[in-house]
């Protein structure tokens, strides 16, 4: 299946994010037959926009991620802009994140303007930068775990 991504764009208001529709999402539809996922490899890189279902990153992204789950593992590097519902880190990202729920791992590490609904921080996990909490979660604060 051939997906048209020339015109898909990050939503820039909380409007826009709400009205997100991760069902008519092109990769949703295609992974509704055959589930698959991206994985960048810890000797690879991106640079550009990432339009996928479910990533991987062991390797170096820069620029956009648009995807439904992201995960940066502890090999990973991500650096631009990322819109996803859950983003995992255990590696590093220095990013400006849209995302509903944001967990960080381990060692992971994660720097700049992140908007979410729920948070998470286990372990040694550093978060920095500015955030701003989305709509309400049904707990009404942020997890830290390991504190």
């Amino acid at each position: 299946m051939k997906c048209e991504f020339s015109s898909l764009r990050v939503p820039e208001n909380e409007e826009e994010v709400d009205a997100f529709d991760w069902k008519s999402f092109p990769p949703a539809i295609a992974n509704r037959k055959s589930n698959f996922f991206l994985i960048v490899d810890a000797a690879s890189g991106l640079s550009g926009k990432l339009v996928t279902w479910t990533t991987f990153i062991h390797g170096q992204v820069e620029g956009l991620i648009i995807a439904e789950h992201v995960t940066v593992e502890e090999s990973g590097i991500v650096k631009g802009v990322i819109f996803c519902r859950t983003l995992t880190v255990l590696g590093r990202v220095d990013a400006d994140v849209i995302c509903d729920t944001l967990h960080v791992r381990g060692q992971g590490v994660l720097t700049g303007v992140v908007k979410h609904k729920q948070v998470k921080i286990e372990g040694d996990g550093l978060v920095t930068g500015k955030f701003a909490r989305r709509g309400r979660s049904p707990a009404g604060r942020a997890v830290l775990a390991g504190r």
